[in-house]
C-alpha cells in the first residue's frame, strides 16, 4: 500500500510539470513573454524532451496504473492524449494489441515484404520512423466522424491482409462502440478548439507552437519501435531492455525496460527497475544506441 501511495504521489508531481509545460506550450508562454528565435529553439526542444514523460504518463492510464481508479485515470489520459493531439480511445486500442498481438502486419515498420519495391519501403519507413507514427494516431480517428456503418470498409481500406484478420476484428468491436466512438469524437472536437486558440494566442509566432507539436510527434514516432526493431516476427512478449542513466529513466518512464513490462503489464512503471533487476537480465546494450539503430532502415525479418 505504501509503494502505491508513494508511486501515487511522484505520478502527481510528474502531472504538475507535464501540466505546466503544456500550459506554456498552448498560449501562456506567447503571453507573459516575447522568444527570440534561440529562445523559441530552446524551448522546442524542451518540448520534444519532455514528450516521452507526458506520453509515459498516458500510457500508465492506459494500463489503469497512474492512479489506479478507472475512472480518473481514463478522465486524465483522455486529458493528456488531448493535449498531444492523440485521441485516447484510439491510442488504448493500438497500445492493448501491441502487447496482445506483438508483431502484427502494423507493428513491423521495418519488415521488408517479398517482392516489394527497396525505394519504396525505405521511403515509407522513415516517413513513419520520424512522424508518420505519430500522425497515424492522429489522423486514423478522423474515420470516426464518418458514420459508424463505414467502420468495417475503412479497416478494410487499411489492412486487407488476411493475417491481420483477428486486429480488424478487434478494432471493428472497438470502433463501433457508440461510448467509445463518441469519446474520441468529443476529444477530436476538444484538440480542435484547443489547438486553434493555441495558435490565435501565438499570433505571429504561431510556428513556434506547430514546431512543438511536430517536435513532440516526431520523438513519439522515434520511439515507437525502437524496443522491437530487427527482433524475430515471432518474437512474442520479448522486448529490449536497455540501460538509461536515472534521470533519463525518470524522463522516459522506465521505458528502456519494455522487455519487463512486455512480460510483466500489471507493473507499475516505478516497480519495473527491481522486477528486471530480479530477472537476473543484463541490458541489450544502450537505449541511445537502440533508438539509433533504427536508421539502419527496413530489413527482411524471419522467425525465431
Amino acid at each position: 500500500m505504501w509503494q502505491r501511495q508513494k508511486g501515487g504521489a511522484i505520478n502527481a508531481a510528474l502531472l504538475a510539470v507535464v501540466g505546466s509545460i503544456a500550459a506554456l506550450e498552448f498560449g501562456a508562454l506567447p503571453l507573459f513573454a516575447h522568444l527570440n528565435s534561440t529562445a523559441a529553439a530552446v524551448f522546442v526542444i524542451v518540448l520534444a524532451a519532455t514528450a516521452p514523460l507526458h506520453y509515459g504518463l498516458m500510457h500508465e492510464t492506459v494500463h489503469g496504473h497512474l492512479f489506479g481508479v478507472e475512472k480518473v485515470d481514463r478522465a486524465i489520459g483522455r486529458i493528456l492524449g488531448v493535449l498531444l493531439g492523440l485521441p485516447w480511445e484510439t491510442m488504448r486500442f493500438g497500445h492493448l494489441a501491441h502487447h496482445s498481438q506483438n508483431r502484427h502486419s502494423f507493428d513491423r515498420p521495418e519488415a521488408l515484404q517479398p517482392g516489394q519495391s527497396r525505394i519504396a519501403a525505405y521511403c515509407i519507413y522513415y516517413f513513419k520512423l520520424i512522424v508518420g507514427h505519430a500522425l497515424s494516431y492522429a489522423l486514423i480517428p478522423l474515420a470516426t466522424l464518418l458514420p459508424v456503418t463505414t467502420t468495417r470498409s475503412v479497416l478494410s481500406r487499411l489492412d486487407s491482409n488476411p493475417e491481420s484478420a483477428p486486429l480488424r476484428a478487434a478494432a471493428l468491436r472497438t470502433f463501433t462502440n457508440m461510448k467509445r466512438r463518441n469519446a474520441i469524437r468529443f476529444d477530436l472536437a476538444a484538440i480542435a478548439v484547443l489547438f486553434g486558440a493555441a495558435l490565435w494566442l501565438w499570433g505571429a509566432a504561431w510556428p513556434v507552437f506547430v514546431c512543438c507539436i511536430a517536435a513532440r510527434w516526431s520523438v513519439l514516432s522515434l520511439l515507437d519501435n525502437a524496443p522491437h526493431y530487427g527482433m524475430p516476427l515471432d518474437s512474442g512478449l520479448d522486448a529490449r531492455n536497455t540501460a538509461l542513466s536515472p534521470f533519463m529513466r525518470i524522463l522516459v518512464m522506465n521505458g528502456n525496460y519494455h522487455g519487463t513490462h512486455h512480460h510483466a503489464p500489471q507493473l507499475r512503471w516505478h516497480e519495473l527497475p527491481s522486477a528486471f533487476a530480479r530477472s537476473g537480465a543484463r541490458p541489450e546494450g544502450s537505449w541511445f544506441v537502440a533508438l539509433l539503430r533504427q536508421f539502419r532502415g527496413p530489413m527482411r525479418l524471419e522467425k525465431a
